[in-house]
């Protein structure tokens, strides 16, 4: 299921979907770079992303919309080369 324009886990916080891809997109290539790894692709990474986009995004209410995001951001990264 794609993303919707506007995030929002019913907080009163709404994010831009693009913006908070973008965000997800950069946080991702800080931690290749941190851990010194070429993908994020394990599954303990992953859900490390996972964590530090929902705390990026509000919290762990975030969460399941933080991995929807570390999920595209992935995918765009594959398609993109």
């Amino acid at each position: 299921m794609p993303l919707p324009q506007i995030l929002d886990t019913g907080d009163g916080v709404t994010i831009d979907r693009d913006l908070a891809l973008e965000a997800t997109h950069h946080i991702l290539i800080a931690m290749k770079l941190v851990l010194e790894l070429p993908t994020l692709r394990d599954e303990l990474h992953l859900d490390l992303a996972d964590q530090h986009v929902s705390e990026i995004l509000g919290g762990d209410h975030w969460r399941p919309i933080a991995h929807e995001l570390v999920n595209a951001a992935l995918e765009q990264e594959a398609s993109n080369g």
